[in-house]
C-alpha cells in the first residue's frame, strides 16, 4: 500500500490537513522568493552610502541607497531625506523604516505558528472520532470480536495523528527559518544606522550637546544661587 493510498484511508479529517498543508507549502515557498528578492547578504552598495553621508552629500546619500532592494536601502534612505531639515531626527526616522521593513518580512509569521500547533491537534481529533467510530463499530457487533477490524479501525484512526505532525514538522521548519531571518535582519538594519551616524557625525553632536549641557549646568546653578 502506498503512502497516497494510506493517506485516503485517513478519512474526512485528514482535508483539513490537506488545507493545512498547502498553506504551509505556499507561504514558505512565497518568503523564500521575497527574501531571494531582497537579497539580505549584498551590501556593496553600503560604501556609496557612506561615502555620501561623510561629505554631508544627503541627495547623494539617498540616491545611492535607493538603487538596492535591500530593506537597508530604505532605511538609510529615510535617514538622508530627513537630514535635511531635521538631522535630530534622522536616526528615529531610519529606525521607523527599518521596523515597517522588519515587519513586512515577518508577515505570515503568525500564521506558520498556528499551523505548527493545530495540524497536530487536527490530526488528534481524527484519531478521537476514528477510535470513537471503531468502538461503535464493535458495539454493534456484539460479542463477535474480529481482531482484523480493530486492527485496521486503530491504525486508520492514527493515521490522521501522524498526517497532523507530518504538517507540523515542515511549519515549525519554516517558522524557525523566518524568524531568524528577520532577527538577522533586524541586527543588520541596526549596524547599517550606526553607521550611518557615524559617518554623518551624529554621534559627534549627540555627545557635543550632552558636553555642551552638562558644562552650562553649573553656570546655570550659580546664577540661581
Amino acid at each position: 500500500m502506498t503512502t497516497w493510498e494510506l493517506l485516503a484511508r485517513g478519512g474526512a479529517a485528514m482535508w483539513p490537513l490537506y488545507g493545512c498543508a498547502l498553506i504551509v507549502a505556499l507561504v514558505a515557498v512565497q518568503r523564500l522568493l521575497v527574501v531571494r528578492t531582497l537579497r539580505l547578504r549584498d551590501l556593496g552598495w553600503v560604501e556609496a552610502v557612506l561615502s555620501a553621508a561623510e561629505r554631508g552629500a544627503w541627495d547623494d546619500a539617498g540616491q545611492a541607497a535607493a538603487k538596492t532592494r535591500h530593506p537597508g536601502g530604505a532605511t538609510l534612505q529615510a535617514a538622508a531625506q530627513t537630514m535635511h531639515d531635521r538631522p535630530a531626527r534622522a536616526l528615529a526616522e531610519g529606525r521607523r523604516v527599518a521596523a515597517g521593513e522588519v515587519a513586512e518580512l515577518e508577515r505570515f509569521l503568525g500564521l506558520l505558528s498556528f499551523l505548527a500547533q493545530a495540524a497536530p491537534l487536527i490530526g488528534l481529533l481524527g484519531t478521537v472520532i476514528g477510535m470513537v467510530e471503531l468502538f461503535l463499530e464493535l458495539q454493534t457487533g456484539g460479542a463477535n470480536l474480529d481482531v482484523d477490524v480493530l486492527a485496521r479501525g486503530i491504525w486508520k484512526a492514527l493515521l490522521t495523528t501522524a498526517g497532523g505532525l507530518v504538517v507540523a514538522l515542515p511549519a515549525l521548519a519554516a517558522h524557525a527559518w523566518l524568524s531568524s531571518t528577520a532577527d538577522r535582519l533586524r541586527a543588520q538594519l541596526t549596524d547599517l544606522l550606526e553607521r550611518f551616524a557615524t559617518a554623518a557625525h551624529l554621534t559627534d553632536g549627540r555627545a557635543a550637546t550632552a558636553a555642551t549641557a552638562a558644562a552650562a549646568a553649573p553656570a546655570a546653578v550659580e546664577r540661581a544661587a
